[in-house]
């Protein structure tokens, strides 16, 4: 029997580590510090689990792929 007394985080929660998290129902999200643990749509209040770290390149919180791209305009002509 493990000693571990610690408790996974629960839906609400502070995110202390940016990771990737997967709640009950195997849903996997990427979170970064400070986010707050999602609600899963069916379960409602779950708990969340690091499944491991993410890489800071990989989190795309201001969702920059759904922006299309600027084109750079050389004004040396």
């Amino acid at each position: 029997m493990s000693n571990d007394k610690s408790m996974d985080p629960m839906t609400g929660d502070t995110v202390e580590t940016d990771g990737i998290y997967a709640n009950e129902a195997g849903r996997e999200v990427t979170l970064k510090r400070g986010d707050e643990f999602p609600a899963d749509l069916v379960l409602g209040r779950t708990t969340w689990e690091m499944k491991g770290f993410a890489d800071e390149a990989v989190i795309d919180h201001d969702q920059s792929e759904l922006n299309p791209m600027r084109k750079r305009v050389d004004a040396r002509t």
